[in-house]
């Protein structure tokens, strides 16, 4: 038996120029990479990001990971949370990260 769920993560990034690169940084998790265009740092980015996340995973370091970056689990109404969110800087983009998780059993 298989069974599939995915979870998303949604994160913000910022793209500032220097020089001939440009630098795009994911904040929630301190992630930097660069690109020649501001489409490719931007690409560079979802990727390092998606590495990240999918790494920590299968390391099982991903709540390690979050702690030392600051995060925490929140306590209280899942509605009172979603009221809580805040927006990104201005100029930040908006990104998903995919994570599939998959069950396998033998019967």
């Amino acid at each position: 038996m298989e069974a599939t769920i995915q979870a998303e993560f949604r994160l913000f990034g910022i793209v500032k120029q220097k020089g001939a690169w440009y630098i795009a940084y994911c904040p929630p998790l301190d992630v930097t990479t660069q690109g020649r265009t501001e489409d490719e740092a931007r690409s560079n980015l979802v990727e390092a990001c998606e590495l990240f996340v999918v790494s920590c995973f299968e390391r099982g370091t991903f709540e390690q990971a979050l702690r030392e970056l600051g995060w925490h689990v929140a306590n209280g109404d899942i509605g009172k949370l979603a009221q809580l969110k805040s927006s990104p800087p201005d100029g930040a983009f908006i990104f998903s990260v995919p994570v599939p998780f998959v069950l396998e059993k033998t019967a």
